[in-house]
């Protein structure tokens, strides 16, 4: 049960399915009792919704990957709070794409939570099937979620591209590995980033990519020093990636123009 709710993923004629039943009607009396101090922890009809159409979209849609089903459950297991952060990520993200339609969107720089796990267990020590396929990490013990964004660059912005791909990556595609720590003082960590070819796709110069990753990390740094929400219900998720997404966009734009400048960071 989680915030007043009940979610079941199940399997029918080879179709996924998500089941939403509210158990408040079971636990009137209670809640009456305690509507004041719960009224924070229950997911609003909105919520809900947002949630169903972002399963639909991204979960249920063919083909069928485990570690997408493993990485949505594991996003319900999260308070909350922080739920509510990957939502308004989520929505955000969303709007923007219709917006400006899927066709114009295709062309344009976008930005996914990457449900896929294409390199494994994140850990020697998980013995759970479903948790070892999920590519969104729930700490517990520690108040952490580790999960990876997916920038899909601007064509445009690209001088030179490796077309080839690579294993699970499109050449335009970067992946930005990140830890959110939702305890008493909130921070998100930089981890990672990869690219196909690692990193090479795009910067051709291993010496560019490694500039463009310390930049990247230091972007997300800067968000932990401002406020916690810049403007009413933005939050802290949808703030790293827009910061993030500039930063690259920079790095790609001093690219085209000239070497990148050890110096230069986004503003």
């Amino acid at each position: 049960m989680w915030g007043g709710y009940v979610f079941a993923v199940s399997v029918h004629r080879v179709q996924l399915l998500l089941q939403v039943l509210s158990v408040k009607r079971f636990h009137h009396q209670q809640q009456q009792q305690q509507a004041q101090s719960n009224a924070q922890e229950e997911l609003t009809s909105a919520e809900i919704n947002e949630i169903c159409d972002y399963f639909s979209r991204r979960v249920a849609s063919e083909p069928y990957d485990a570690s997408r089903v493993a990485s949505f459950i594991t996003l319900l297991t999260l308070p909350i709070s922080v739920l509510r952060e990957f939502l308004k990520l989520i929505t955000w993200k969303k709007g923007f794409s219709q917006a400006h339609g899927d066709i114009a969107t295709a062309q344009r720089a976008r930005i996914e939570l990457c449900l896929e796990n294409h390199s494994g267990s994140a850990s020697d020590d998980r013995t759970e099937s479903s948790l070892a396929k999920s590519n969104i990490h729930h700490d517990r013990a520690h108040s952490s979620v580790e999960f990876a964004l997916t920038f899909v660059l601007d064509h445009a912005l690209i001088p030179h591209m490796n077309v080839a791909g690579g294993a699970a990556w499109l050449p335009y595609c970067v992946s930005v590995r990140l830890r959110y720590s939702f305890g008493d003082n909130s921070h998100i960590s930089f981890l990672a980033i990869n690219g196909s070819h690692g990193g090479r796709a795009c910067w051709l110069q291993s010496e560019d990519w490694e500039r463009c990753k310390q930049k990247v990390a230091r972007a997300v740094e800067t968000v932990n020093g401002t406020p916690a929400v810049a403007e009413p219900g933005q939050g802290r998720l949808r703030m790293v990636a827009e910061m993030i997404q500039k930063q690259l966009q920079l790095c790609l734009q001093q690219l085209r123009d000239g070497p990148l400048s050890a110096g230069s960071t986004a503003s």
